[in-house]
């Protein structure tokens, strides 16, 4: 009797959520109406809503966060096109833009002669000119392609919350995704960010599934999720490596062990022969991949010493004593260079009001990472933590030594920050109880 009561108030609920979510759409659109926002932008918005609507019937747990999520998005996608400039609405994003529009000139088919095999930052911008070339310029619509994933990210975030942990904790992941001001800034505009998210968590919900169950599928899954990314963003091809020598390092201790029993398991084998392969051939290939270059090179100090000072560069730039100028500086400089990407821009930096916004995401980047700090022997016990702590920190070390400014570390930050709170989600501060209390959802 007790279960069906709370089945019937649950369903109460949720209908009553689903209520206020169109009424929030259809008050929306109205508003769309009234500033008489182009119609291809805002039926992709509608679209990307009734995506949303699917799939919190699948998952009523997350329905609410799905709602609270989209309708703060589609309120920052609206204030920003029409009554506000956002962070970072200019410069690159303005320019992805532009260049999807100049793309799409020879329509549909003649896309495909602008795929950018040398810039990756340009194929936010040649995915977009295809949805151009069939419909007209719209830079809501190219928002909207970024709402979907960073919606997609938010949902996705929080299922790997519960396979990793539990669904309490997948619950609170979710909230922290819904609202977290950077997550919500960057699925509002047409930038990388979005789009690394969303494959970097299919990435690691592979590497996941393979730590926990095991599986040719899991790897699969992981390849494809690294490949996505590194589409977007040449640096993500890093992790591809890295997973791939986790990859060779457990299967030979798994193939040893299993000898002692003159056991050999053949999926073990078929797994280490295929890794090797596939390291020697991206070692190999490495100078096609954008932002990387060549792998011979990116171990030699001086390339590394002179990349460095290249990238120092804006009103933004590091400070000028953080650049090393000798292989011997690069030893303890470069710790620097990555605590610098990862928190500033610290109060001696601010200069500017928008400095602001980055110095308040450094704060809460110290938190996940005291929060890590302090759980560091809990973390590295479990495989499936260690694993994904490995691959970060091979992110955060390779686009720290990268980054010559805050304001571009910012951005290449947040592509990470889903995963840092992944990690350290159980020691997360409840704040407020009141919207992470059961009862609410």
């Amino acid at each position: 009797m007790t279960k069906y009561l709370n089945n019937t108030l649950a369903n109460i609920k949720i209908k009553k959520n689903n209520f206020f979510f169109f009424l929030f759409i259809i008050l929306f659109v109205a508003l769309l109406v009234l500033v008489k926002a182009d119609l291809v932008g805002s039926l992709s918005l509608i679209f990307v809503a009734l995506i949303t609507f699917y799939f919190s019937r699948y998952y009523k747990s997350l329905a609410t966060i799905l709602y609270v999520a989209l309708c703060v998005r589609l309120v920052t996608i609206f204030f920003g096109n029409f009554f506000l400039i956002l962070p970072d609405s200019w410069g690159d994003a303005t320019l992805f833009e532009l260049r999807a529009w100049e793309f799409s000139q020879d329509g549909f088919f003649g896309v495909f002669n602008y795929f950018p095999s040398d810039r990756t930052s340009l194929f936010v911008s040649w995915i977009l000119a295809f949805f151009y070339s069939l419909t007209d310029r719209s830079v809501i619509m190219g928002q909207s392609l970024s709402l979907l994933l960073g919606m997609g990210s938010v949902l996705l975030g929080s299922r790997l919350a519960h396979k990793i942990w539990s669904e309490e904790i997948s619950i609170k992941v979710g909230w922290i995704l819904a609202l977290y001001p950077t997550l919500v800034l960057y699925s509002c505009l047409i930038l990388r960010e979005a789009y690394v998210w969303f494959f970097l968590l299919v990435a690691f919900y592979g590497v996941v599934s393979w730590s926990r169950d095991g599986g040719f599928k899991a790897i699969i899954i992981s390849f494809i999720g690294f490949s996505g990314a590194t589409f977007f963003h040449g640096g993500m091809f890093i992790g591809v490596l890295v997973f791939l020598v986790i990859l060779v390092i457990t299967s030979s201790i798994q193939i040893l062990t299993k000898l002692k029993y003159f056991k050999i398991n053949t999926n073990l084998l078929f797994v280490l022969i295929l890794s090797i392969i596939s390291i020697f051939y991206l070692i190999l290939n490495s100078d096609s991949i954008p932002k990387i270059g060549s792998l011979k090179t990116m171990i030699q100090v001086e390339v590394i010493v002179d990349e460095i000072s290249n990238r120092n560069i804006n009103r933004a730039a590091f400070p000028e004593w953080t650049i090393p100028k000798t292989g011997f500086e690069l030893i303890y400089k470069a710790p620097i260079r990555i605590i610098y990407f990862v928190f500033s821009p610290f109060l001696w930096d601010i200069t500017q009001i928008n400095h602001i916004f980055g110095f308040f995401d450094g704060l809460f980047h110290m938190i996940l990472f005291f929060l890590l700090i302090k759980n560091f022997k809990l973390i590295w016990r479990d495989q499936t933590l260690r694993f994904i702590l490995i691959i970060l920190t091979f992110y955060l070390i390779f686009y720290g030594l990268a980054t010559g400014n805050f304001g571009t570390g910012l951005r290449h930050r947040t592509k990470f920050i889903i995963i840092l709170i992944l990690m350290v989600a159980p020691w997360i501060p409840k704040i407020p109880k009141l919207v992470f209390n059961k009862k609410n959802y």
